[in-house]
């Protein structure tokens, strides 16, 4: 949550310098650039999430079954 708060306060400052710039773009840019580590950061977040519990999942099934054996 901190890091999207962060995410739009520079990219709505990037917007309001942008307006008013002669030459708006590198404005611009930072404004739609600094989503795309945020983007990147989030996918990655979800991704460890997901073989985490891809992990404990194996984890679980492996404990039943040598549960049910004895």
């Amino acid at each position: 949550m901190v890091y999207f708060n962060l995410t739009c306060f520079i990219s709505t400052g990037a917007f309001f310098a942008a307006s008013n710039m002669h030459n708006p773009f590198p404005a611009f840019a930072v404004a739609f650039g600094i989503w795309v580590p945020f983007l990147w950061g989030v996918s990655r977040r979800q991704r460890k999430i997901a073989e985490r519990k891809s992990q404990e999942r194996m984890f679980t099934n492996y404990m039943r079954s040598k549960f049910r054996n004895r």
